[in-house]
């Protein structure tokens, strides 16, 4: 298969590097030896083609330092690079997002599937200006209808997409993200800290709530540190701003980790939360779970599962106070937390990124196939 993937993340851009470009990574690097993968994402100063991590990539947009601009200008050129050139693709694959509506659909040649992380709701009023948000909001709701192939990450995400598609559609399916097999293995200690390992977005991630929680744990706690790890949406600066000193001298930003040190903040951590006031199927909750670390999360319908399958508990999401409370039974309960870890690696063994790679594979393959075969019974004798 020629398939072409529309993905603004890529690997080393300075706009950030989340859970969509891991998945897309994850998925590809598995199945490059069997077909020709292209990812079209968005133009960065130093950007160039060429190959990374294996993957072919193909940059369009503004060589800008402007987030704004950027996003405007990969949207118009890709929407372009579609109409020009999806002939010479069997499939094209495009991650939405309400602020990059490409019109894919419309315009390509070939099947497009409309890949959904998540999506923000009414978040977006809370997290953009109205000038952003509105349209942002009205894209979320109304764009999807104009496609008719879709892949979900989370049955949540999928449930409250196509309650509002009411026209008869070719392809509605949920294929997770997953973890590593090698996470299964990792030797999962006890340290000193409590992890936050995402995006560092304050209000997406309810980091502002984790602060405030962990100023009121802290004097309780007094060796207790908490480690954020991730790509900086919002400076880290801007995160610890509000916290006394003493606190604020035990709150460490790790940066954007990748590789072993992914695997040694994930096995050392006593506890991981991800207080995220909306999300999908996260995939560095699951890397947690993975390395036999008990979870706490918003008590958000998306996450509901960690607290279901026995490796998360839950708070009382936009509330620090709850999440302090919790916080503080789970440190309290080592017998708990270790239960949950085992938990967590039972349940995350079921979610192998070579599995789901597979299952891509296989739909992908499938809508081409379906799409030669009523090519076949159009074509005139």
């Amino acid at each position: 298969m020629k398939i072409l993937q529309l993905i603004y993340e890529s690997l080393g851009s300075p706009f950030g590097f989340g859970g969509a470009g891991v998945r897309a990574y994850e998925i590809y690097k598995r199945l490059k030896g069997r077909h020709d993968i292209t990812l079209l994402c968005m133009k960065y100063r130093g950007a160039r083609d060429g190959e990374i991590e294996g993957l072919k990539h193909l940059f369009v947009g503004a060589e800008s330092e402007s987030l704004t601009r950027s996003v405007l200008s990969y949207t118009v050129k890709a929407a372009g690079f579609v109409r020009s050139y999806s002939d010479n693709f069997d499939i094209v694959i495009e991650n939405f997002l309400p602020a990059t509506p490409f019109f894919s659909g419309s315009f390509s040649k070939a099947p497009v599937i409309l890949q959904i992380q998540g999506i923000m709701e009414r978040h977006s009023f809370g997290k953009f200006p109205p000038f952003y948000a509105a349209p942002m909001f009205v894209a979320e709701r109304h764009y999807p209808r104009l496609y008719d192939r879709f892949i979900f990450v989370s049955g949540i995400t999928r449930e409250k997409v196509m309650s509002r598609i009411k026209k008869r559609v070719k392809l509605s399916c949920v294929i997770p993200n997953g973890i590593d097999e090698d996470l299964l293995r990792t030797t999962s200690v006890e340290g000193d800290y409590i992890l936050f390992f995402s995006r560092i977005d304050i209000y997406t991630k309810g980091l502002d709530l984790l602060m405030k929680a962990f100023e009121e744990i802290g004097p309780e706690y007094p060796e207790l540190r908490l480690v954020l790890a991730g790509y900086e949406f919002d400076r880290y600066a801007e995160v610890t701003a509000g916290l006394n000193a003493p606190v604020k001298a035990k709150v460490e930003y790790a940066g954007f980790v990748t590789g072993d040190e992914k695997t040694r903040l994930l096995a050392g951590a006593r506890i991981f939360v991800l207080p995220s006031r909306h999300e999908s199927f996260p995939v560095s909750m699951m890397e947690a779970a993975a390395c036999g670390k008990p979870v706490i999360v918003s008590d958000i319908p998306e996450l509901a599962f960690a607290r279901r399958e026995g490796f998360g508990l839950s708070f009382s999401s936009g509330s620090a106070e709850s999440l302090a409370g919790v916080i503080k039974t789970l440190l309290a309960d080592g017998e708990r937390r270790k239960s949950m870890g085992i938990c967590g690696r039972e349940f995350a063994a079921k979610f192998l990124w070579d599995d789901i790679a597979v299952q891509f594979e296989d739909v992908l393959r499938g809508v081409i196939d379906r799409k030669s075969a009523n090519d076949a019974e159009e074509r005139p004798y």
